[in-house]
């Protein structure tokens, strides 16, 4: 979990998909011979405009993330919004 205080949902979701290309375009313990590729799914939601509390906000981006998990993997979903389109295939193209 991160917490982003003070940050828009649209920024919050912005540093979301930063960190799903960085996390799927590095290649992980490397030194220790393994080589690991990984491929995130995110759940973004945002105070106040999906919830009120801690616990609503944990329970939706808990829920948009299983969203990404259970469909197509390797993207970024947020509450009330559903999954980021073309996150994995703009992860690819950027550079």
């Amino acid at each position: 979990m991160i917490l982003l205080p003070q940050t828009s949902k649209e920024n919050a979701l912005n540093v979301a998909r930063r960190l799903h290309k960085l996390i799927r375009e590095n290649t992980w313990l490397v030194p220790e011979g393994l080589n690991i590729k990984l491929t995130p799914s995110v759940g973004v939601a945002s105070y106040p405009v999906d919830s009120r509390s801690k616990e609503g906000l944990l329970h939706l981006a808990d829920e948009a993330m299983y969203l990404v998990k259970n469909t197509q993997r390797d993207s970024v979903a947020a509450a009330n919004m559903g999954i980021l389109p073309n996150t994995a295939a703009s992860a690819e193209t950027a550079g």
